[in-house]
């Protein structure tokens, strides 16, 4: 591997500790459904790099989404009660009453501040080693679009979604996702039906030697969404993606 790589992995677990599960609206079998539906299951076994660092979230989105912005005045989805603390499930039914300031800073301190803080200390080690860096954020998404989500909700969903940002992934690398992709068979998105990539925060906007993609793979590939099994394909995504990123590192 010829620059440092991360893969970012925020989205796999479903841990909730018993210390705050207690502040949830709905009972565990209702929970365990939406971990169901929105967790990015199995993407910490999808993802594989050899080489390559991980930065994997430790517990669920449903406690704390490292994705979103820490302030709800800068977060979209804080709107829809989605924002780095939800407050309602994926059908946009209540989950937890908001957290009060006291509790809110400590998930905050506890889980979202690290993680952010290890994105740009690795960013820092690698501009500071061989002046650039690729972080690639690895997700999937449901076949079908949930409730709570902004995009058109008939639309009908590319297996690969490639997400990118105008500043941080180079032209070159989409259009080289986008073929590789598409040459294995795959109908594959750009932004689409999710965009962007993150980008530790530090660097965002600023470092042009630190390079962000996304990937994101239809969940319906690789598992069964209405028991979360894994599909016999499972291995051969799993290869792909590891080729994806494989190529990736070489080009950037």
């Amino acid at each position: 591997m010829t620059i440092p790589v991360l893969l970012h992995i925020p989205h796999s677990s479903t841990l909730i500790p018993d210390e705050y599960r207690g502040a949830y609206s709905v009972d565990a079998d209702a929970l365990a459904l939406e971990n169901l539906r929105l967790t990015d299951l199995y993407t910490d076994e999808l993802y594989i790099l050899p080489g390559a660092e991980r930065a994997v979230f430790p517990v669920s989105r449903f406690l704390v989404d490292a994705e979103r912005f820490s302030d709800d005045a800068q977060e979209s989805m804080a709107a829809r009660g989605m924002g780095v603390l939800y407050t309602v499930t994926t059908q946009l039914t209540p989950l937890r009453p908001m957290p009060d300031a006291h509790l809110r800073e400590e998930l905050l301190n506890r889980y979202y501040h690290p993680h952010h803080n290890g994105l740009n200390a690795w960013a820092d080690r690698a501009l500071a080693a061989v002046g650039k860096c690729l972080l690639i954020d690895c997700h999937s998404f449901p076949s079908k679009s949930l409730p709570y989500e902004l995009q058109n909700q008939s639309l009908e969903r590319p297996e690969i979604c490639i997400g990118t940002d105008s500043f941080h992934t180079p032209p070159a690398l989409r259009a080289a996702m986008r073929e590789y992709f598409e040459g294995l068979g795959y109908w594959t998105g750009i932004d689409e039906p999710f965009a962007g990539s993150l980008t530790p925060g530090a660097h965002y906007g600023r470092s042009a030697g630190v390079k962000s993609f996304m990937i994101e793979v239809r969940k319906d590939l690789y598992m069964n969404e209405a028991n979360g099994d894994k599909l016999p394909r499972f291995n051969a995504v799993r290869d792909h993606l590891t080729g994806a990123m494989e190529l990736a590192a070489q080009l950037v």
